[in-house]
């Protein structure tokens, strides 16, 4: 069993090496190390020092693309964005929004090369987390309802080849369908990448089943050769809808453990541990222990120390959530899970 935590934030190793060893005597096994647009231009030696010392003290190392062109789950600005306004997405009523469009070449291209640059820094799994289309409601501002992206010039042109008609400004099912069918597309060709260098494929769905969030159907992911590690993060206190930790866990991790048993993957929960308000342990422990006993094989919580060292989403009572994670970690390493 994979018991992890994801870091971010630290770029001293000797730092590093200090956060490493007290997750180790916590009971950790795992940690997956942030790889922003700015780590990949300013610290890609010093990300590979910290990457090498997670695996000499014996942890199963991730990296993932953090905000990267502001499609992948993170606190982290895009340079890309910046620097490529021409490769962004278009909403449905024709504005340019700062967000990269997986359609677009410069991105596909600019992806590429972090691909190989991430899995260059010896990792055992480069994690996807959370790819996702453009969603209004993350965005600090207003759109019109019903608003969706991406209707690029690049996108448009992509669906009329495939459906032999323009794409409608409404989001009908082949919209949907070519959206779900564009990210795959993009996730396969990256996954590939990763795979020849060495390294293994986790992605993180949203856990949602509508294409605004990613996939409708897991199980077109879960088919792809290059996947080893089908993972979501329900975070109960984030997502509309949600209802209580053990139900809203319990659901996904019964999904992601049914889909990478049937496929020949490992199944894998990630653990609210930033944005929770006061006394807001019991529910940490409640989600942590329903995603062991659901049975997956990688639990991690997102993240360190309870988000402390990120103001803007930490936790009311960091302490308190990074200790009651580690509490239940230790108590399922006791009953040999």
């Amino acid at each position: 069993m994979e018991y992890g935590t994801s870091y971010f934030g630290v770029r001293n190793r000797d730092h590093a090496v200090r956060d490493l060893d007290r997750f180790a005597d916590e009971g950790l096994n795992a940690v997956l190390h942030t790889y922003s647009e700015r780590d990949r231009m300013y610290y890609e030696e010093t990300m590979a020092d910290i990457v090498a010392a997670s695996a000499d003290r014996g942890f199963r190392t991730y990296v993932n693309p953090w905000s990267v062109g502001r499609v992948f789950g993170g606190e982290a600005l895009s340079e890309f964005v910046g620097r490529n306004p021409d490769a962004c997405q278009v909403t449905s009523d024709g504005e340019r929004i700062a967000a990269a469009c997986f359609n677009h070449p410069d991105f596909r291209e600019y992806m590429r090369e972090w691909t190989r640059s991430a899995a260059g820094l010896g990792a055992d799994v480069l994690f996807w987390d959370e790819p996702h289309w453009f969603i209004p409601e993350w965005f600090d501002r207003e759109f019109p309802d019903g608003a969706w992206g991406c209707r690029c010039e690049r996108c448009r042109a992509a669906f009329e080849a495939e459906y032999g008609r323009e794409m409608p400004s409404e989001e009908t099912d082949d919209v949907r369908a070519f959206k779900a069918d564009s990210l795959l597309d993009f996730l396969r060709e990256m996954m590939a990448i990763t795979a020849e260098a060495g390294a293994e494929n986790a992605v993180c769905l949203l856990p949602s089943e509508d294409a605004e969030h990613g996939l409708t159907d897991w199980e077109t992911l879960a088919v792809c050769d290059d996947l080893d590690v089908l993972a979501t993060d329900p975070y109960w206190g984030v997502f509309e809808g949600a209802d209580s930790p053990a139900s809203f866990v319990g659901y996904f991790a019964e999904k992601v453990v049914d889909l990478a048993g049937r496929h020949g993957l490992r199944s894998q929960i990630w653990i609210q541990g930033f944005r929770l308000g006061p006394d807001a342990d019991e529910a940490v422990r409640t989600a942590t222990r329903t995603a062991v006993d659901r049975g997956v094989d990688s639990v991690f919580t997102w993240g360190y120390d309870g988000c402390a060292s990120i103001s803007s989403i930490a936790c009311a009572e960091p302490e308190r959530v990074w200790r009651a994670y580690l509490d239940e970690v230790q108590a399922a390493r006791e009953r040999g899970d």
